[in-house]
């Protein structure tokens, strides 16, 4: 495994994000296992025990591809790049001062070119490319799932201490304003907060793991994606699948403990253009 030297995110928005989000987690966690469910379900009951165990389940696999996409290093650091441009679609990057392989781009906030780079993660505060891709798709996928788990019982759970009225409408569409002016502080209040936060965070999961998806299958990054650039497109959803997951692509979702193989070293690429 070839690490980050760097962990920690290199910019102040890069490193408000990353602490909202190793924050949030272990709360929203906590929030549901031991304040939502046992207010709908005894603690010894089956559906208790089920549900808890599914969050707890949902949590891990977070974490754990969240952690691994932020440790992996997937930048040309370490590798052995050519003196002179193999073909058109090598460049030299100035900055780097060295030869850059097909699919890699420069990134100004880890100053460092990235292999087959996806984009910049803010809440990880680094790039996702070749080899931290998986870790970043799972992550996503987990956190769609989770959040819409989540929401579903905090809908009831939010019905219990709301009043429908005007103001509770106000205080729905405006929770953190209320919050910082002083208006309402109360634990109801609170609720509400993170149902929105919860709400919205839901809505960005399941938009950026379609959209990340749909690039995923096709064998596209975000930059060949926004130019129309199919040069790297298998043909195959299986193989193009695989190009992100692996030769074991089928079980990766259970952990990112599980190795498998990426068919390409991130470097040499087939080109369709070059076929032609």
């Amino acid at each position: 495994m070839k690490l980050r030297k760097y962990i920690l995110p290199r910019c102040f928005g890069d490193l408000i994000a990353f602490l909202f989000i190793i924050g949030i987690l272990p709360f929203g966690y906590w929030f549901e296992v031991f304040l939502v469910l046992p207010s709908m379900y005894p603690l010894t009951s089956v559906w208790y025990i089920m549900h808890s165990t599914f969050a707890t389940f949902l949590l891990i696999n977070i974490t754990s591809n969240f952690v691994y996409m932020v440790l992996m290093d997937t930048s040309i650091q370490g590798e052995l790049m050519p003196s002179t441009p193999i073909s058109p679609t090598w460049k030299f990057c100035a900055v780097c001062e060295t030869v850059t392989p097909p699919r890699s781009w420069h990134c100004s906030i880890c100053n460092i070119c990235i292999l087959k780079r996806d984009h910049h993660c803010q809440f990880a505060g680094c790039c996702v490319g070749h080899l931290n891709q998986r870790y970043f798709f799972y992550f996503l996928a987990y956190l769609a799932i989770g959040t819409v788990y989540a929401l579903y019982f905090n809908t009831f759970f939010l019905f219990q201490y709301t009043k429908f009225s005007a103001l509770s409408f106000i205080k729905f569409t405006f929770p953190l304003a209320i919050f910082l002016l002083g208006i309402d502080y109360s634990i109801e209040h609170c609720y509400t907060l993170f149902y929105v936060i919860n709400l919205l965070g839901m809505l960005s999961a399941v938009f950026l793991l379609y959209y990340h998806g749909s690039s995923m299958t096709k064998g596209l990054v975000m930059y060949e994606n926004s130019h129309n650039i199919f040069d790297y497109d298998s043909g195959s959803l299986k193989e193009n699948i695989k190009q992100v997951f692996g030769d074991r692509w089928y079980v990766t979702w259970v952990s990112p403990f599980i190795q498998s193989k990426l068919p390409s070293d991130g470097i040499n690429w087939v080109s369709k253009k070059k076929e032609k």
